[in-house]
């Protein structure tokens, strides 16, 4: 590396290191400063004025925020940063994204200042290790690496680390771990393979790849469990939240608040928080080095071989050699591009808007092969009223509706439909497309029609939901079925609804055999609303051997490049089917793995 390189590597970690730093407003001289968080629709800006070294105002800028649902982020968080003199206040319920954001920039404008006095050296003069991404993946790989003696560089694209496992769950799976044991729960690393095959479906994923998984994802959780310190909670592993494995293993990290009733909704943040104190550990020491908001553009590849990256450091592209590359990036879940080339027509993404498929392109560029991208898994009954962005979800349970294709024709039994046949349904589908259709008579204030993505949204009665939506043309009204069935362009409806009709009269459902919430639509006024699927992670991925190296369609490895996390693709290691705790589960395993090959191809 260059004494430029090294230069600008400096100024940029300058500028991205003391946003960890707390917001003692004491260390701050007056002025007015800027930042940016990261919400739900990208960059939040703010700007932050100081007098006599208090926090005086703070006002949020442009963002790309959903109206409505940020909107209590946006009135309240300034108000309460300036009434604690801090950025460390609670989150507005229903817009914790947006507040979060916020607090982000705002910690980022004050550690600007700060920064600008501080000035850190890029502690080596050439990584043995590039990692690209720092969410769960590229933290686990980061760690992993370091804890082998190697000079680790971590590039991470957005001015906060954590990717989509700082707003996950805090489950991860693994078979014959030390806390299983204590638990008194009898596991093996075959009954944990044989679930992939009977879940997932045998065929459906790579045996070397689900192999290797199940035999070190145990590892991985004891290695979070007693070298990184997660906090691993009551300690009492479960069947998980999807269909149950044939085992209690699926274990749950306390979130990084310690709010212990939140391990399940939040505990993601707990993986987080111990990698990264884990991480600093060896940033002090000079053995890692973390690039906040530099992006990794491109790869460079010589004779076949991935020997570097291209990164924007400090708004400089820069070139950077390493024997060994760790790709990290996460999912496709937040680029159209990708998702529309492999596997949908109408989709909404509640990813994080990091989930861009950026590591993708790179192993695409690179020669690999790719292993089920027909394949990804998703939910139902999204109204893509924002756009890309998941905004709200239709309750496709609410009373008495049934579920329609654009023929017109139901699609199975309503409330008793598995998770996994909603994802078949709204995956399969004529252009992704199914129907909710309802009557008037089954609207009622006790149930609700449409919730916010994430719980990310502001108040709003069914009523008022309803109107915007026929405003705005995802929600179709009609006085007769025959009317409804020429605006959404059903031509079975007519025959489908007057069939169930006669069924619900019999008290019988004889096409799916439905026995539960029998309404009749007898009584308009008659109501549509298009919905389509969303997702919340990508499933397939590029070709990888078991110690994580980039594999060819020929059979023949890239030379010097591994992945980590989800953008190995989930599919590959557990089949069709969503297993509990694989999301964590790839990143810590394969971070592990493919750091210790990383290592070892370095020559350390």
């Amino acid at each position: 590396m260059n004494k430029t390189t090294k230069k600008v590597l400096s100024l940029a970690l300058c500028l991205c290191m003391p946003l960890f730093a707390s917001s003692a407003l004491a260390e701050y001289a007056d002025g007015s400063y800027t930042g940016v968080g990261t919400g739900m629709g990208g960059d939040v800006n703010v700007s932050v004025t100081v007098e006599g070294g208090k926090i005086v105002s703070v006002e949020v800028g442009e963002h790309n925020e959903t109206p409505g649902i940020s909107d209590p982020a946006i009135e309240q968080i300034p108000a309460a940063i300036v009434e604690a003199q801090s950025a460390d206040v609670e989150a507005v319920s229903g817009a914790t994204v947006t507040s979060n954001a916020i607090k982000e920039a705002v910690k980022a404008a004050l550690s600007g200042e700060q920064a600008e006095e501080e000035g850190v050296v890029i502690p080596f003069e050439q990584p043995d290790v590039i990692v690209i991404g720092a969410g769960m993946a590229g933290l686990s790989s980061a760690v992993r690496a370091s804890q082998l003696g190697a000079n680790v560089l971590v590039f991470e694209q957005m001015p906060r680390i954590g990717g989509s496992a700082a707003v996950a769950g805090g489950s991860i799976v693994g078979a014959e771990t030390i806390i299983e044991k204590e638990a008194g729960i009898e596991d093996s690393i075959d009954l944990l393979y044989a679930d992939f095959g009977r879940l997932g479906g045998e065929g459906n994923y790579n045996p070397e790849v689900a192999r290797k998984f199940a035999e070190r994802a145990g590892t991985a959780v004891d290695w979070l469990d007693t070298f990184v310190g997660v906090n691993f909670g009551d300690r009492q592993p479960t069947y998980g939240s999807y269909e149950p494995l044939n085992v209690n293993r699926v274990h749950f990290a306390v979130p990084e608040d310690g709010d212990v009733s939140k391990s399940t909704g939040r505990g993601g943040s707990g993986f987080i928080s111990a990698l990264k104190a884990k991480l600093d550990e060896y940033i002090a020491v000079g053995n890692a080095c973390l690039l906040l908001e530099s992006p990794v553009t491109d790869i460079v590849i010589e004779d076949g071989t991935i020997t570097g990256v291209v990164a924007q450091i400090n708004g400089v592209e820069t070139t950077i050699k390493a024997p060994s590359t760790i790709i990290a990036t996460g999912g496709y879940g937040y680029c159209e591009r990708w998702l529309k080339e492999f596997n949908f027509t109408n989709i909404t993404s509640n990813d994080p808007n990091t989930a861009i498929g950026s590591g993708y392109d790179f192993a695409r560029k690179a020669g690999a092969a790719f292993d089920n991208m027909n394949y990804s898994s998703c939910y139902g009954g999204s109204v893509p009223v924002t756009g890309f962005q998941a905004s709200l979800r239709c309750n496709i349970n609410y009373n008495g509706s049934v579920w329609i294709n654009t023929n017109g024709d139901r699609v199975f039994n309503e409330p008793k439909a598995t998770s996994m046949d909603k994802r078949t349904v709204w995956r399969t589908s004529d252009q992704n497309i199914i129907y909710v259709v309802f009557a008037e008579n089954m609207m009622t204030e006790d149930k609700p029609l449409f919730t916010g993505m994430m719980s990310n949204s502001a108040p709003f009665t069914t009523e008022e939901k309803i109107a915007e939506l026929i405003e705005k043309g995802y929600v179709f009204k009609a006085d007769t079925i025959a009317e409804l069935a020429e605006k959404i362009g059903t031509p079975n409806l007519e025959a489908t609804l007057t069939k169930y009709d006669e069924d619900v009269a019999k008290g019988e459902d004889s096409v799916f055999g439905r026995t539960d919430n029998l309404l009749s639509f007898e009584e308009g006024p008659y109501y549509a609303v298009y919905t389509v699927p969303y997702l919340m992670m990508t499933a397939g991925g590029p070709r990888i051997n078991g110690q994580g190296q980039l594999m060819r369609e020929d059979g023949t490895a890239v030379g010097n490049v591994y992945l980590a996390g989800e953008i190995i693709g989930s599919a590959n290691i557990a089949g069709h089917n969503t297993i509990g705790g694989i999301g964590h589960g790839i990143c810590a395993t394969w971070g592990c793995i493919s750091a210790e090959s990383a290592v070892q191809n370095a020559g350390k």
